[in-house]
């Protein structure tokens, strides 16, 4: 194991200008200083390809692609291609990090490397138009019993709450990471299935970091809800993707917290619908 590992940060950036230099500074700035971040300018209209190219003229650390917009997975899927890291994270170009986001996510693997599957830390939410934040994925929460199934396991988590429904807040293994690609073709939920190909692949232990270290800016011009979350049929689509993940004969353990899963994606979808009509 390294001492010093290689962490590779992903952004994928498409017209996020006016958050940018904080998502930028926010990464150069880590305590944990052995980077590489990639910056992937995903055919930006505003000036996010300047931005991106000053940095980069400051601090060797940092790598631009400019491509043709083809869509944030396109974009992670181009950074995880030149990746040279140990471990990789994303961040995405209209969001942030604490300092010390990279040595938290890192500390786990550096005391344990084969103990640990992936780390995940808790979200600092903000709503933008609402002007109001909360903190998120901060509670404690229970390990896996030794009779439980890594599935079962999974599936608790989805069911629970959302801390694993998104690529962000996480540290990846390289070696597994680099092996895998974002569906191109799906254009909702493809962090979700993302994570849990991830999940199918590596082992160890889920490491829970219960502090708020990434900053997920909600209200943005690409984080706002996509009315592909008000198409009831794509959360279907992705309800047929983690039964196909999970296999054809599921315990039946993991067929209760595979409904409970469904039950709380209808509710995310009622959900989504009222926010769309206030």
């Amino acid at each position: 194991m390294k001492t010093n590992p290689i962490v590779s940060v992903i952004v994928p950036i498409y017209n996020n200008d006016r958050y940018l230099d904080n998502c930028i500074k926010s990464i150069i700035g880590q305590t944990y200083q052995n980077l590489e971040i990639i910056l992937i300018d995903d055919g930006s209209t505003d000036n996010s390809d300047k931005i991106i190219n000053n940095y980069a003229k400051k601090d060797s650390r940092i790598k631009t692609i400019h491509q043709k917009n083809a869509g944030q997975s396109a974009a992670r899927n181009r950074g995880l291609k030149i990746a040279t890291g140990d471990y990789i994270s994303f961040v995405d170009g209209d969001d942030k990090i604490k300092p010390n986001f990279i040595e938290k996510l890192l500390q786990p693997y550096l005391d344990n490397p084969t103990a640990t599957a992936v780390s995940v830390c808790g979200i600092h939410y903000k709503r933008l138009k609402q002007n109001s934040s909360s903190n998120v994925y901060i509670n404690p929460i229970r390990k896996r019993r030794k009779s439980e199934s890594q599935k079962a396991y999974i599936l608790y988590l989805l069911a629970i709450d959302g801390r694993m429904y998104s690529s962000v807040n996480k540290l990846y293994q390289a070696k597994i990471v680099k092996r895998l690609t974002f569906d191109e073709k799906l254009n909702f939920a493809e962090d979700t299935k993302f994570v849990l190909d991830y999940l199918n692949k590596a082992v160890g232990k889920i490491q829970f970091i219960l502090d708020t270290l990434y900053t997920y800016n909600f209200g943005t011009e690409t984080s706002t809800i996509k009315t592909t979350a008000l198409n009831w049929q794509n959360w279907q689509t992705s309800y047929k993707n983690l039964k196909h993940w999970l296999g054809p004969h599921p315990s039946l353990t993991e067929k209760f917290w595979l409904h409970l899963v469904h039950l709380r994606w209808r509710i995310s979808f009622v959900r989504s619908v009222h926010r769309a009509k206030h």
